[in-house]
Order: C-alpha cells, then sequence, then structure tokens
C-alpha cells in the first residue's frame, strides 16, 4: 500500500509523467485486450476513445471508472490540474464514443453528468477513489462526472 501511495504521489501533478503512463497503458491494454491493466491497483481501468474537437482524430485515453446503473462514470479530474483534460472538451463537442473495458469494446453516449446528477454519484466516486476529493480541491473547480452509457451492452464493435 505505501507503494501505491508513492506512485500516487509521483503522478498527481507531474503531467508528463502521467501522459508518459497514459500511452503505455493503452498499448498494453489494446495488445491483451484489457487482460494487462484493465486493473489499476484494483481499480478498474477502460480506453475512452472520442473524436478530437479540431483535428477530427481518434483519441484514446485510459480512465479509471466505476459502474453505476449498467453505465460506467468517468471522471475528468486529470489529476488535479486546473484545466479540464481533452477529452472533455472532445466528448462536448461529439458525444459518441468507443469504451474498451476488459473483452470488450463499446459504442456509448457520453454525457456531462448534471448537477442533481452529481450531487448522486460524487460521494460514490469519492468512496470509490478518495484521491477525486483532493485532485478537486487542487485544481480549483468542480471536476465534472461523464456518464457512458453503452448503446449495447451485448453489441461489441
Amino acid at each position: 500500500m505505501l507503494f501505491l501511495k508513492q506512485i500516487q504521489d509521483l503522478f498527481s501533478q507531474n503531467y508528463v509523467l502521467i501522459r508518459l503512463f497514459n500511452s503505455i497503458h493503452i498499448i498494453l491494454f489494446r495488445i491483451t485486450n484489457g487482460m494487462l491493466l484493465g486493473s489499476l491497483a484494483g481499480l478498474p481501468s477502460l480506453l475512452l476513445t472520442t473524436k478530437g474537437r479540431r483535428t477530427g482524430k481518434l483519441r484514446t485515453s485510459a480512465l479509471i471508472y466505476l459502474e453505476w446503473e449498467n453505465k460506467y462514470l468517468i471522471v475528468a479530474s486529470f489529476g488535479g490540474n486546473p484545466k479540464p483534460p481533452a477529452w472533455l472538451l472532445n466528448i462536448k463537442e461529439d458525444g459518441k464514443v468507443t469504451v474498451h473495458i476488459p473483452r470488450k469494446k463499446l459504442a456509448a453516449t457520453a454525457t456531462v453528468a448534471d448537477a442533481k446528477t452529481r450531487v448522486v454519484v460524487w460521494p460514490k466516486l469519492l468512496e470509490f477513489y478518495p484521491s477525486f476529493g483532493k485532485y478537486e480541491e487542487l485544481s480549483g473547480r468542480t471536476i465534472p462526472v461523464v456518464i457512458l452509457d453503452p448503446l449495447n451492452h451485448n453489441q461489441q464493435i
């Protein structure tokens, strides 16, 4: 557990390391279909692919997630950065995304949770990963929660 805390401290607020680890995570996740790095320190992870709002190119990010009401919740914390992650800006432009969880790749719709929904899910997310609270303090912003709603849980793409 101490090792995990040291890793979190190293990555918190070090955006170059966050991006480097994200790239490695994506490669290994894809090669193994999520069997490797489908879980990170006991937390489930997924790959989120969005369409770049400026370039139109596909962009993929590795994120931890919480299942909720047959949907997936992700948090736009960017490790406590005051700026939101690019993927959040991309989904605000186009909510059609691809979600890759271990052994499954799904088309989904991504929406930012409204204030009423966020009040319900934020405590669940803090219980799931308490560092989200620290990230919100560091960022100086209300961190958005994004709901990923698969179009069909049984139809893989």
